[in-house]
């Protein structure tokens, strides 16, 4: 190498994988002895590792430096043994070390520049899901109205014409009047219907009165009675109010409308609102069951899940409860859900401290990654054979909120570290539905992943998706305090940050019982045997409102729930002292025994 050459001449013509070394080489005959360009360890950062080192055989750096530049990022250019040393070789040591700044710039910034393609190309993906999702939507309302009006038109415009046709041929034989009488009623029979119809598609009401009024007017017109109660607050967005109604009026044509036998036909509706407008609609239904509730509104449930809204349907002794929420303004399932998390709303707030304590530097792609993540909706994977899953199944979890990935079996290692990894089309997975034996490779992958992966064979989409959804702001933060623990050794040892973490990790009990409902749920452990289902309960498995979790009934009053709750911890604190309750079970009931104590003030209906 020429001893003459500039720094710059070396960044023109080195590759870019040999260009630090190139550079560290051109200092060394420059200077006439040796040079080191190091960088702090990961683990320790008080030493150095060697990057490149000239000559090339030695990579422990000089041993006595006579002189070294700091290197923009926090490394260091040392150089040794120097044979000449004037103004033109300490003027190229200040170049070197510049260069090699920029040179780790780039390869920062390239790699940033590849996380940043595969998170394109992920949430390319997600674009294009949802918009075939809102495709099949509008297709579903497009039929809908279709049969709605064609209904109301074409048979009521038959009837009518087998009337004219009949009074045609009567009309030598008298009784005109009552004929045309009769066509009158027939005329105006329809008419009601289609504007019935009409006020179905657009009330005349929405607009100015609110989904409330244009509800009771649609009530008017059920034949079974409807009751209201409630207030659904301030006025929100048109998008908003005419989604919501159409859920709700939905359900009441459906519990209030003809074909439901029932010993009490009256309907109650209990509107709400906190960060959502709610309805709560009550009413008994004979012998039909939850899920042929949820099959008769499925395309409505789906409609409203696209605006970040859920319809959840329960049936207890024949009572039927349906809940509709939908957000105030439009938003993901997991942003709207974790508005009501404690937990969510902590990691939110440390993940955004983080962004700003990262400002414009390299770390902050990483933070803003998790972040990103964080309001992600959760992802469900189904592993299947060549002919694929069933489609009402994804269906149905779609519906629910929930993005749903297809791979092909088999479930081997290879497709367990595709699924568990950060990036790609098929990776940051919350939860696994195999329909193809996984190999015990694949299991050993997603057993100790870092982050939390549901692995059933047995469950549907549907029932994973629930228990997703359910589950989902929790999921998402504990999934963001693993991720931001890599994060943490880019920050300065002393920054408050590092405590945070620790101490949201430590006092978040919500993820104490997510990781012990996973333990009691996949069937292989020992824990609480014979009490493992009452466990499972208290933890969530039936859902996670008080009344779900105690086992009672969906109109429990306050003080039932509480008596409930007190009972079940005096239980748990029993059995910790049993004398055959070993140490992990005596440490489960103690959880469970703090889930029922919190259960107590958590009475009031959400």
């Amino acid at each position: 190498m020429r001893k003459n050459r500039r720094a710059h001449d070396v960044v023109a013509s080195a590759p870019p994988e040999r260009l630090a070394g190139a550079l560290v080489d051109q200092l060394a005959d420059a200077v006439g002895g040796q040079a080191a360009y190091c960088v702090p360890a990961t683990d320790r950062p008080e030493h150095f590792d060697v990057v490149a080192a000239s000559p090339a055989e030695d990579r422990t750096g000089p041993v006595e430096e006579s002189a070294r530049e700091p290197v923009r990022g926090g490394g260091v250019l040392l150089v040794a043994g120097a044979r000449r040393w004037g103004a033109k070789e300490q003027a190229a040591l200040r170049d070197t070390a510049g260069w090699l700044a920029v040179t780790a710039d780039v390869d920062r910034l390239r790699e940033d520049h590849a996380r940043a393609e595969e998170r394109f190309r992920a949430l390319r993906g997600e674009v294009t899901a949802a918009r075939e999702r809102l495709a099949h939507v509008r297709d579903l309302e497009r039929r809908r109205l279709v049969r709605a009006i064609t209904t109301s038109t074409l048979r009521d415009l038959d009837e009518l014409r087998r009337r004219l046709r009949g009074f045609g041929e009567h009309l030598a034989e008298g009784g005109e009047r009552a004929r045309i009488a009769e066509l009158g009623t027939a005329v105006d029979d329809m008419l009601d219907n289609f504007r019935t119809v009409v006020r179905g598609v657009y009330p005349a009401m929405l607009p100015d009165k609110g989904p409330r009024a244009a509800l009771e007017e649609l009530a008017a017109t059920l034949p079974h009675p409807v009751r209201f109660s409630g207030d659904l607050g301030r006025r929100v967005g048109w998008q908003i109010e005419s989604g919501f109604y159409h859920g709700v009026a939905a359900v009441l044509n459906l519990l209030a409308g003809e074909g439901i036998n029932r010993e009490n036909p009256a309907v109650e509706v209990e509107f709400g609102r906190d960060e959502a407008l709610c309805a709560r609609v009550r009413t008994s239904i004979g012998e039909l069951s939850a899920a042929d509730l949820r099959a008769a509104l499925h395309q409505d449930a789906e409609r409203l899940a696209v605006l970040g809204g859920a319809m959840e349907c329960s049936v207890t002794g024949g009572v039927a409860v349906v809940s509709v929420r939908l957000a105030d303004r439009t938003t993901t399932t997991i942003t709207s859900r974790g508005e009501a998390s404690a937990l969510f709303q902590l990691v939110t707030d440390l993940v955004k401290q983080g962004q700003e304590a990262a400002g414009s530097g390299p770390a902050r792609a990483g933070w803003d990654a998790v972040a990103a993540r964080l309001v992600q909706p959760p992802r469900l994977a189904v592993v299947s054979d060549a002919g694929g899953p069933d489609s009402s199944e994804v269906d149905s979890a779609s519906v629910l909120g929930v993005t749903v990935v297809f791979a092909d079996g088999p479930a081997d290692r290879a497709l367990a570290e595709e699924i568990v990894a950060d990036d790609g089309p098929r990776g940051s997975v919350d939860a696994v539905l195999c329909r193809v034996p996984p190999t015990s490779g694949f299991r050993a992958v997603l057993r100790s992943d870092r982050h939390r992966v549901e692995v059933s064979e047995t469950a549907s989409a549907d029932e994973l998706a629930r228990r997703l959804i359910t589950w989902a702001p929790v999921i998402a933060a504990r999934r963001a305090l693993v991720s931001v623990r890599a994060l943490l050794p880019g920050l300065p040892a002393d920054h408050s940050l590092r405590w945070s973490v620790d101490r949201i990790a430590a006092e978040a009990h919500e993820i104490t019982e997510l990781d012990l409902l996973d333990e009691l749920l996949s069937g292989e452990t020992r824990l609480l045997r014979g009490v493992s289902g009452d466990a499972a309960r208290l933890l969530g498995a039936e859902g996670t409102d008080p009344r779900s979790r105690l086992g009672l009934e969906p109109e429990a009053n306050d003080e039932q729930v509480r008596v409930a709750a007190q009972r079940a911890a005096e239980r748990w604190r029993a059995h910790a002292v049993r004398p055959v309750t070993g140490g992990r079970d005596a440490s489960v009931c103690e959880a469970l025994v703090r889930t029922a104590e919190g259960l107590l003030s958590a009475g009031r209906r959400p």
